[in-house]
């Protein structure tokens, strides 16, 4: 026997319901304004928290437009699903397997809706867990928007798509699905003009607070154009601004390689070198370091990778005088900070008191041996008398030996 199709209806008001049919199109709009607010006021109070303990997440002008337009729609697709779940809730059904395809789009109405909700929640938690925890890289390696562009492109279309197949297997759409997605872009836009929050205002607040740090690089960056005619790529300046990336971490530490390399390092590395260490970039890597004897955690150029590229270069040179600005940098982040005379191997079971250590800045004995034998060594030769001048004396603030604590 032959497969026994039976005659869909067209869908009209009349079999929705007129009732049924105006409170589902209410509720979608309801539900997409609804969405579309929480998605955009969710997506700020992530970057704030995020901005309290890492870098503030800022989008680059064509990826927050993206974005922007990603929310509204996955929140005008919702919306439509929340329409059809109503639409397809009429009770009275002509034949048995309208009810069964009935069932079947308010289920996968619900499915996609929910999912959704879900996934964009964990996601929101996982950038929480980032701020909350300082997991520092946090950006490495994956760009969503270069990476996965097409992806979040397709995700409003597929679930616009599925929401309409399953009422297909019910009833001839025609021109419904049309008027829908005519509807729904429409939406989109309105959606897009009223709900999107304006990130100009977080993003001010950032760099007033970290004014000085932003000031003195434009600064360094605008005088050495000046005086040495270097033009800093865009992307080292990018870089240099943020604070606890893969790509500032990268930064630092390639510095510090090339300083530890046999060969001369170019000046605007050494201007780099400078800016980084004035910024006390990197400062959680080395502030919890317990040993005195090691450099390990020390981020920055060491002090005799300083005197070794100074040797390199006439006393008269432009990357001379740059590599004992950066010489003094170190000296000044020395004597700022409280240099550790014996191993850290504390208990304590004061839970501040730990807290309070870890934000003091530290630096190992080992470290201020070698400054002062560099700076030592520079004062002995007479043509450095000029530039000698520039470096302050070295101060010792010692942490004193605390005492162990037993349970």
């Amino acid at each position: 026997m032959g497969k026994i199709k039976f005659k869909k209806d067209k869908i009209s008001i009349k079999s929705i319901g007129k009732q049924r049919f105006w409170f589902g199109i209410i509720s979608g709009f309801i539900t997409a304004i609804t969405i579309a607010l929480i998605f955009n006021r969710t997506r700020e109070l992530i970057r704030l928290l995020t901005s309290l303990s890492q870098d503030l997440l800022i989008f680059e002008k064509k990826e927050l437009i993206f974005f922007n337009y990603f929310f509204v729609s996955l929140s005008t697709v919702l919306g439509l699903s929340i329409t059809i779940w109503i639409w397809m809730g009429n009770p009275i059904n002509k034949r048995k397997k309208h009810k069964l395809y009935k069932q079947q789009a308010r289920t996968n109405a619900q499915l996609f809706f929910w999912l959704v909700i879900f996934l964009t929640s964990q996601l929101g938690c996982l950038f929480i867990y980032f701020s909350v925890a300082e997991v520092n890289g946090y950006d490495y390696p994956i760009n969503l928007y270069q990476e996965y562009k097409l992806l979040f492109i397709l995700i409003p279309i597929v679930i616009f798509s599925q929401n309409w197949f399953s009422v297909r297997l019910l009833y001839k759409t025609n021109n419904w699905i049309l008027i829908s997605l005519g509807v729904s872009v429409i939406t989109i836009f309105c959606l897009y003009k009223t709900t999107t929050v304006n990130q100009n205002i977080l993003n001010e607040k950032y760099f007033t607070r970290y004014i000085n740090y932003f000031e003195y690089i434009e600064d360094i960056i605008s005088k050495s154009k000046k005086e040495y005619s270097i033009n800093f790529s865009n992307q080292a300046l990018s870089v240099l601004k943020q604070r606890k990336t893969y790509n500032s971490a990268k930064q630092i530490s390639n510095i510090k390689e090339s300083f530890s390399e046999d060969k001369k390092v170019s000046i605007d590395t050494i201007i780099i070198q400078k800016i980084i260490i004035h910024n006390l970039k990197a400062r959680i890597e080395y502030r919890y370091n317990s040993s005195p004897r090691t450099l390990f955690n020390w981020k920055y150029a060491l002090p005799k990778d300083i005197l070794k590229q100074i040797n390199y270069f006439k006393s008269d040179s432009n990357e001379t005088k740059e590599l004992f600005e950066v010489l003094k940098e170190e000296i000044l982040l020395v004597n700022k900070a409280k240099v550790i005379l014996e191993h850290e191997n504390r208990c304590t079971s004061n839970y501040r008191s730990i807290e309070k250590e870890k934000r003091e800045l530290k630096v190992n004995i080992m470290l201020v041996e070698q400054l002062i034998e560099v700076t030592n060594n520079l004062k002995k030769q007479q043509k450095y008398s000029e530039l000698n001048k520039m470096l302050p004396e070295i101060e010792i603030k010692s942490v004193p030996p605390l005492p162990l604590v037993s349970d």
